[in-house]
């Protein structure tokens, strides 16, 4: 009997890494590295946080039970997995910890008006005389993140006691991500102090004065553009440029990575001879929490830093640094630090990208290279470079595309080619910055000029083919690009035999992907809506078409209107009904005709002045038709009756039953509306179908 269960337990056992090794799915070396302690542990750690976020407490004690079960056994048998299993148990552990220790008792201040003493640590948006800010307070007895709008301005590494009416929403999951649980209005500001000199403020001080050293000597859109590839500071970027950079799969260039740190530390490393080799390294370490302070605290910048650190110390150790190891060291210790950063897009953006690029890439191109072995020297010469280039780049797509497709909706697949021709752009920009900003040579600009006018070239070139972008607004979108993003991974770890069967499933992936989306986008008929309290707009969708009902003045639509057709495939507007447009509106209008085509416009003279280069049909009703949907807008004293659909704008104190089907109206979130009402603010998935 025991010999019969030896033999079953042996047969059914379940296979180590060593085995996948054998079996020839996993080459040795490539076991070897998988094999790493920190490899072993991140993914396990990063997953049980997730858990426990989303899954609650139950969920949370009975994966926490089961990694106690599996590290009792696995201890007992000896088995390296054991580290697995215990990084579950601490991933568990630290999210307990947070959500019970900080999350919930500081989310029991929400919908409270609390009078505190805060110090502002950045200005995120200004409007004229107010502004929305992030600060930092004491809320029982714990130091809080808050975002605030406040009606007076307010200066960085200020302190000033206030009173704020705190909302009692709950917080978006980008501001979960950024710590930030709670947010409101300040109602009263007492008087404002400068808090002194800090590490933290010098550095701001000295980035501040090269980014002034850069707005002073390059304008216009290489001037937006280069705010925003240098130093992150995209919010001068006008909203068709936003746009092109994020169907040209371009938009993480504005976000600071490791990019910006390889070559700054590069630009700042030239100044030490080589034969130098200790002093480089001590400057690379001591660089890594400068770029930090000087960059700013986010958590891509932390990431690069962290890894940054790593590749330098070992390099300071004699030892050669492995991009999977340093970039799981991070993973690791970073949601430690901080547990809301489990749950940032950008933070997995950025870590799925340097997989992409720095492991899986180099190993899928080297096996590519195989395919040429045999072709004469000059050829694979040419051929190589190319290949690995291509190769790194398309493997930070395909990685980064199950977050893009669940987070974005969207998957830009040109960003493959466009990372590479923008990268050297980057280099000689940011190079030619710091000298810029070193020693105030206007001559410096110059460079700095010419890359970015060929760079936003490149942005608007892609940037204009909507077509190329992947969209993925379905339901499980996300699970196809997953399984491609395990297949290309596999592929990279396996030998050749299975690389050429698994090559032909991913290649099989990337065709059917892109049929399912376009199936998906011909078959789509809704009506979706985006908007504020003082204008709104009705996106009906018709395959890969749109038209498209403003109400209201319009203002600050555009990047919202050409956000919803990039996600859902559409390419086109066929017409645009905007009654009551104002100033702003028309200016909407105008940015979103450069993002995508608008062949009909029917609005108002203030419409025909701002685009006298389109045909603007003054003769339109409040009330209009499409597809046999009758759609009108309303204010509080003007509601249309026989319609469908009955948009809201403006404020309305008082609201009664709607005279329409479906009446839409966006505002806060905890104020009620009666039963016709939608407030999509509440209700992100809420469209009309038809």
């Amino acid at each position: 009997m025991r010999r019969r269960w030896r033999r079953l337990r042996a047969e059914f056992r379940f296979p180590g890494l060593s085995d996948f090794a054998l079996s020839g799915l996993i080459e040795r070396d490539k076991a070897a590295l998988l094999s790493l302690p920190f490899v072993r542990t991140a993914p396990f750690a990063a997953a049980a946080m997730l858990t426990v976020f989303f899954g609650g407490g139950l969920t949370s004690a009975i994966v926490f039970a089961l990694a106690s079960a599996a590290l009792i056994y696995l201890l007992a048998k000896k088995k390296t997995a054991w580290l697995s299993a215990a990084a579950v148990m601490l991933g568990v552990l630290v999210m307990m910890r947070y959500m019970a220790g900080f999350y919930l008792p500081v989310r029991a201040f929400a919908g409270k008006t609390i009078s505190t003493e805060i110090s502002v640590t950045e200005i995120t948006k200004r409007y004229g005389q107010s502004e929305e800010l992030i600060a930092r307070a004491k809320l029982g007895g714990k130091s809080v993140k808050l975002r605030l709008l406040s009606g007076e301005v307010l200066l960085e590494d200020h302190r000033a006691a206030v009173t704020i009416e705190l909302d009692a929403a709950q917080p978006t999951v980008k501001d979960l991500a950024q710590g930030i649980l709670l947010s409101g209005e300040i109602t009263e500001i007492g008087e404002a102090e400068f808090l002194g000199f800090s590490f933290a403020s010098g550095f701001r001080a000295i980035r501040g004065s090269f980014y002034g050293a850069l707005a002073r000597n390059v304008f216009g859109e290489s001037g937006e553009l280069a705010s925003a590839m240098l130093f992150g500071e995209d919010e001068w970027l006008s909203p068709q440029s936003a746009e092109y950079l994020r169907v040209s799969g371009a938009a993480h260039y504005t976000a600071v990575s490791g990019a910006h740190f390889a070559v700054f530390a590069a630009a700042l490393l030239s100044i030490i001879p080589q034969k130098r080799r200790k002093a480089r390294l001590l400057v690379s370490l001591l660089f890594a929490p400068a770029g930090l302070l000087f960059y700013g605290f986010s958590l891509s910048v932390l990431r690069a830093s962290v890894m940054f650190f790593i590749y330098s110390l070992g390099l300071l150790l004699h030892k050669k640094a492995n991009t999977l190891n340093s970039l799981c060291i991070a993973l690791t210790v970073i949601p430690l630090i901080s547990p809301p950063a489990i749950l940032d897009a950008g933070f997995w953006m950025s870590v799925l990208g340097v997989f992409g690029v720095g492991v899986i890439g180099p190993e899928i191109a080297a096996k590519l290279c195989e395919f040429i072995k045999e072709k004469p020297d000059t050829v694979k010469r040419v051929l190589t470079p190319i290949i690995t280039t291509l190769a790194c780049s398309l493997c930070a797509v395909i990685c980064t595309a199950p977050i893009s497709a669940f987070v974005f909706k969207c998957v830009a697949p040109v960003g493959a080619i466009t990372s590479i021709l923008l990268a050297p752009l980057m280099a000689v920009a940011m190079t030619f910055m710091l000298l810029l900003g070193a020693i105030h040579v206007r001559l410096f600009a110059v460079p700095i000029d010419w890359a970015m006018r060929l760079a936003s070239f490149i942005i608007k070139l892609f940037g204009k083919m909507r077509v190329l972008v992947i969209s993925m607004d379905f339901r499980g979108a996300w699970i196809p690009a997953a399984v491609l993003a395990i297949i290309v991974t596999l592929c990279a770890f396996c030998d050749m035999k299975i690389f050429v069967r698994l090559g032909k499933i991913a290649l099989a992936l990337l065709i059917i992907i892109p049929v399912i989306s376009a199936i998906k986008v011909a078959n789509r008929r809704e009506i979706r809506f985006i908007g504020s309290t003082t204008s709104s707009a009705a996106i009906i969708l018709d395959g890969s078409s749109a038209r498209l009902y403003i109400s209201g003045g319009g203002d600050g639509l555009s990047q919202s209107i050409s956000g919803v057709l990039r996600e859902c495939g559409a390419t086109k507007i066929t017409a645009l009904y905007a009654p009551d447009l104002d100033y702003g509106g028309a200016l909407a209008v105008r940015a979103l005709s450069d993002m995508v085509p608008i062949s009909e416009i029917h609005s108002n003279e203030i419409a025909a002045g701002l685009l006298p280069e389109r045909p603007v049909d003054l003769e339109t009703s409040r009330v209009v038709e499409i597809n046999g949907i009758t759609i009108g807008s309303a204010s509080a004293a003007d509601v249309p009756s026989g319609v469908d659909i009955l948009l809201y704008s403006g404020r309305v104190d008082k609201i009664t039953e709607s005279p329409a089907r479906v009446a839409v109206y966006f505002t806060r979130e905890e104020k009620e509306l009666p039963g016709n009402f939608h407030n999509p603010r509440v209700d992100e998935e809420f469209c009309v179908k038809y």
